[in-house]
């Protein structure tokens, strides 16, 4: 998880940082199955917002929020790993209705 929070910093937050996201956090949770359910859903998160542009392009201040938010969440999942089971069920409940600013939900 602190490998994905470094890659990610480093990253410019256009709609491929999160479509690579996507892909490098279902990779990952196939790989720790301790935190598979929460890379999952964060590669949910970031599957969402593509989505959501695809086909459009992203504003400047939707890039800039969501990068900001996006980098927070991954944040305190890095956290949350070697916190309490419970904790992390709380956490990953949040993350599952989590949306980056622009994304529409129905």
């Amino acid at each position: 998880m602190h490998d994905l929070y470094g890659w990610l910093n480093e990253q410019n937050g256009g709609i491929r940082t999160y479509a690579e996201f996507h892909r490098k956090a279902q990779q990952l949770a196939r790989e720790d199955a301790e935190n598979a359910a929460i890379l999952a859903l964060l590669g949910r998160v970031a599957a969402r917002f593509v989505a959501r542009y695809e086909g459009e392009p992203l504003p400047v201040d939707n890039a800039s929020d969501a990068i900001v938010e996006f980098r927070d969440l991954l944040n305190k999942a890095t956290e949350i790993t070697s916190a309490s089971d419970t904790d992390k069920l709380a956490f990953a409940n949040m993350v599952a209705t989590f949306d980056l600013p622009g994304v529409k939900t129905n």
